[in-house]
């Protein structure tokens, strides 16, 4: 099995030069590509399950202070263990709003693997 077309299907979904789904081989790479997606996805966004996402790219438009960071963190973290908690042991969750900026630091580990992994998401909104 090449490199390009491993067993899970790679983030973002994206057509290889063959015509196939691009694939990743590694469940880490998949793991770190769910938990992106999942942040990234806005609730209602997707059509059959309106329940996955976070919103956080659409809180750089709005007024943001400590209050609306720990309502994030909260909501990032309930959506981890709900969507991708089953993959993921989640070890610590940072959320932090400077001016018109969210930065979020997720700290985990894919289950059954002893390494610690960091993503970190930032977004401004300016």
């Amino acid at each position: 099995m090449s490199d390009s077309y491993g067993g899970y299907p790679a983030f973002p979904f994206r057509i290889g030069e063959d015509g196939r789904t691009a694939c990743v081989t590694e469940i880490e790479q998949h793991v770190k590509e769910e938990v992106t997606q999942l942040i990234l996805t806005s609730i209602g966004e997707r059509l059959f399950q309106p329940d996955i996402g976070t919103n956080v790219r659409r809180l750089v438009f709005e007024s943001l202070d400590e209050v609306q960071a720990g309502m994030t963190k909260s909501t990032i973290s309930q959506s981890l263990s709900r969507w991708v908690g089953h993959r993921t042991d989640l070890e610590e969750l940072v959320v932090e709003i400077t001016a018109s900026t969210i930065t979020v630091d997720v700290r985990y580990r894919p289950a059954g693997s002893a390494d610690t992994r960091v993503l970190r998401l930032q977004r401004t909104g300016e």
